[in-house]
């Protein structure tokens, strides 16, 4: 990629940092987002409830000793992100107003999280964020409408049409992937090399 080189559509994420103007905070995390959940909590503690949930799965290294002995707070763990997700959904239902949201993990999981606090009202920008560990992309195929998870080239082969997509940088927030357009389209069978750019 050339040294300056921007889509405004690209996601932007940070570190975590508490935001004090809060009723309640919940925290979220998967896999190495476990080190970012340490991070925050080396931070002076906000005086609102906190509820973290986290799922070790996809984890490289061990992080949940670490987050019993270093959270102070309602620790939730989870085997899979999806029972994590599906704790959310319900935690979201009795969840009130000023309650603050913190995500680190995966791209795809940090988009699932913000995708279900969407179907409560809550706006994607009052979901921070931190991207942890792999850069693996999720792809939607303009051509047959499928996502395609864990992408780490710049070619995928679409998991509903087969076609090879070409990984473009455009990231949809709606659908939480970037774009994938047929990248033989104008002479077929012609597919550039295939390299792994997000490890």
């Amino acid at each position: 990629m050339e040294r300056g080189y921007w889509i405004r559509s690209k996601p932007v994420y940070t570190a975590l940092l508490w935001n004090d103007k809060a009723t309640a905070h919940a925290v979220l995390a998967a896999g190495d987002g476990g080190l970012a959940v340490l991070k925050l909590f080396q931070q002076a503690l906000p005086e609102q409830p906190i509820t973290v949930f986290y799922s070790p799965a996809g984890a490289d290294k061990d992080y949940l000793p670490a987050l019993q002995a270093a959270v102070d707070a309602d620790l939730r763990v989870f085997e899979t992100t999806a029972e994590l997700l599906a704790a959310w959904a319900d935690y979201l239902a009795t969840a009130r107003m000023g309650l603050r949201i913190y995500t680190a993990g995966t791209e795809k999981f940090m988009w699932d999280v913000t995708d279900a606090a969407a179907d409560f009202g809550i706006l994607n920008q009052d979901v921070m964020k931190e991207l942890t560990g792999s850069l693996a992309r999720s792809v939607y195929c303009v051509h047959c409408k499928s996502l395609t998870h864990e992408v780490t080239s710049n070619i995928a082969t679409c998991s509903g049409c087969g076609r090879k997509l070409f990984v473009r940088d455009h990231f949809s927030r709606r659908m939480g992937a970037y774009m994938g357009l047929m990248v033989d389209a104008e002479n077929p069978g012609e597919v550039p090399q295939i390299e792994e750019i997000y490890p």
